[in-house]
C-alpha cells in the first residue's frame, strides 16, 4: 500500500469542510437532522478511512527511524472515534434534549480536538522531505 503525505492532508481538507458545516448545525437553534445524519456519517466514514491510512503511514516512516509519536496519535484516534459514537448516541436515542446537550458539549469539544489533532499531523507532514 502506497498512501502519500499530500493525500492524508487533501482528507484533513474534506475533514475541516465537514467540521465547519457541524459547528454550523451545532449553532443553530433548530436542528435539521436530516443534514445532521448525514454530516456525522460522512465525517464517521472519512475518518475511518483516513485514521487507518494515517496509522499505517506514520508506523512506516517510525519504522524507517523517523521520530513519530505513533503511540500518541492511535491513541487520540481512539479517543475521536469515541467521542462521535457519543454523538451518534445521543442522535439516535431519539431524544431532541439529547441531542442539543451532546452537540454542544461532545460536538464543539469533538471538532476542537479533530483540529488539534489535524495541526498537529500537518506539522509532521509539512516538517518531511519532499521526496517521502
Amino acid at each position: 500500500m502506497i498512501i502519500k503525505a499530500s493525500e492524508l492532508i487533501k482528507e484533513h481538507e474534506q475533514i475541516e469542510r465537514e467540521l465547519i458545516e457541524l459547528d454550523t448545525i451545532i449553532n443553530s437553534p433548530l436542528i435539521n437532522y436530516p443534514n445532521l445524519n448525514h454530516v456525522m456519517k460522512k465525517i464517521k466514514f472519512i475518518w475511518d478511512n483516513h485514521e487507518e491510512k494515517e496509522e499505517f503511514f506514520f508506523m512506516t516512516l517510525y519504522k524507517k527511524g523517523f521520530t513519530i509519536p505513533v503511540k500518541k496519535i492511535t491513541f487520540e484516534h481512539g479517543k475521536l472515534k469515541r467521542d462521535m459514537n457519543l454523538i451518534t448516541s445521543a442522535i439516535n436515542s431519539g431524544s431532541e434534549f439529547k441531542t442539543k446537550e451532546a452537540l454542544k458539549k461532545d460536538g464543539a469539544n469533538l471538532i476542537n480536538q479533530i483540529r488539534k489533532h489535524i495541526d498537529d499531523e500537518n506539522w509532521i507532514f509539512y516538517a518531511l522531505p519532499k521526496n517521502l
